[in-house]
C-alpha cells in the first residue's frame, strides 16, 4: 500500500509541475475534455449510469477493454470507433509527455544529490 501511495504522490507532483508548461497544460485539458465528452456521450446515447459511462471511457481509451460493456446503438458503435482512434492518440501523447517530465525531474534530483548540478554551473 505505501508503494501505491508513493506512486500516486509522484504522479500528482509530476502533473502539478507539468501544468506550468503550455504544451503539457494543453494536453492535460484535452485529455480531461476527451474523457468528459466520452462519458457524457455514453451516458446520453447508451443510457448508462455516469459511473458506467466513465468506466467504459477509461477502459476503452487505455485499451484494456474488459468487454463487460459495449455500445448497443449504431451511433454508439460509430462514435466508439472514431473515439478510440482520436482518444488513444491524445492519451498516448499525454502519457509520453508525462513520462518525459517525470524523467527530467528524476534526472534533476539525481544531479542535485550527486553534486553534478554544482559542477555544471562551474
Amino acid at each position: 500500500m505505501p508503494a501505491l501511495l508513493l506512486l500516486l504522490y509522484r504522479l500528482a507532483k509530476s502533473i502539478r509541475a507539468g501544468l506550468k508548461e503550455p504544451e503539457f497544460r494543453g494536453l492535460f485539458w484535452l485529455v480531461v475534455l476527451v474523457v468528459a465528452g466520452g462519458t457524457w456521450f455514453y451516458h446520453a446515447q447508451e443510457g448508462w449510469a455516469w459511473l458506467d459511462a466513465l468506466y467504459f471511457t477509461v477502459i476503452t481509451l487505455t485499451t484494456v477493454g474488459y468487454g463487460d460493456f459495449s455500445p448497443q446503438t449504431s451511433l454508439g458503435k460509430i462514435f466508439t470507433m472514431v473515439y478510440i482512434l482520436v482518444g488513444l492518440s491524445i492519451i498516448s501523447s499525454f502519457i509520453v509527455l508525462l513520462a518525459e517530465n517525470q524523467q527530467a525531474s528524476r534526472t534533476k534530483l539525481v544531479d542535485k544529490l550527486t553534486g553534478r548540478a554544482d559542477e555544471a554551473k562551474s
